[in-house]
């Protein structure tokens, strides 16, 4: 039997004022309909709620027992409206954010960063994988929102271009190919080459730029993250392709070194991704605000 909400209101309002008189006032309900609409609680329920006073109502046990699972009913209501209205104000919520290694590792935290110092009361959750794994959990609805730097292959989901960033062949300052002036785009078929795994956004589009040369390498050892390739390629590992965004530190000190390739320039975009038709949060769209600001400063 499932329990009618407005009659059940009908009942608490009587149980905390005591009399039918003044729960008809606060109401806004006639008493004589105040009181059918409460017997007929009662017939529906199977019990007696209160007993009928000269001198007002007084709750019975199971009236009681009723008062109290409807306080803590009616209490999570109260509380609930006053955090959709925070929502709306962007003062509570949470966000999910989804973000592919190169943004999530070297963008994503100082975005986060100024988004808590403004919004100090939303719970921020995130997940950095690949790219694949990005979009898919955006389009399960896992995610509110997923930045990606690889092509798209999952449908459904509106993609915005936030910015750009290059993608270079660097290699320790010892490696041999670093003292050549010019690398020949077909050594790369033999020399040891560091790339990302399978579903790597950036394994795709330095695959596919590699093969548009016709170059089809043949040493390659993948890595599951941009930190290890990096590490791998300052020990002499091999030449590794790096965002970037992820090496102005170590290109500036000079323990990698990006290797000049005639005609290989790999450019590609930083995309924010979400599902068509997802409610557009105000607390999502002040951390959107954020970043774009970022990133055109």
């Amino acid at each position: 039997m499932s329990m009618n909400l407005h009659h059940l209101w009908i009942f608490f309002a009587i149980a905390e004022s005591g009399s039918l008189s003044t729960a008809s006032r606060r109401l806004h309900i006639s008493q004589p309909a105040l009181s059918r609409q409460l017997k007929w609680f009662e017939d529906r329920l199977g019990v007696v709620l209160f007993e009928r006073l000269a001198r007002g109502m007084r709750l019975t046990q199971a009236g009681e027992i009723l008062r109290d699972y409807a306080a803590r009913l009616f209490e999570i209501e109260r509380a609930a409206s006053i955090a959709m209205r925070e929502i709306q104000n962007v003062d509570r919520g949470q966000l999910v954010i989804g973000a592919s290694n190169t943004i999530g590792t070297y963008l994503l935290p100082a975005w986060l960063a100024a988004f808590r110092n403004r919004y100090p009361k939303i719970a921020l959750s995130v997940f950095v994988g690949n790219t694949e794994q990005v979009a898919q959990g955006v389009s399960d609805l896992r995610f509110t929102y997923g930045f990606i730097e690889g092509p798209l292959h999952v449908a459904q989901l509106r993609v915005e271009r936030l910015m750009h960033d290059e993608v270079l062949p660097v290699a320790s300052a010892q490696h041999a190919v670093v003292k050549q002036k010019r690398l020949d785009l077909r050594a790369l078929d033999t020399l040891p080459l560091l790339m990302r795994e399978e579903g790597s956004g950036t394994l795709e589009l330095v695959t596919a730029t590699l093969k548009s040369f016709n170059v089809s390498p043949t040493n390659v050892v993948q890595l599951s993250n941009t930190e290890a390739l990096k590490r791998a390629a300052i020990q002499g590992g091999g030449i590794a392709w790096l965002p970037r965004c992820s090496i102005e530190r170590e290109l500036a000190t000079g323990d990698l070194v990006a290797l000049r390739i005639p005609k290989l320039v790999i450019r590609r975009p930083l995309n924010l991704i979400r599902s068509i038709g997802s409610y557009r949060a105000p607390a999502g769209e002040a951390f959107l605000e954020i970043v774009r600001g970022m990133v055109k400063a």
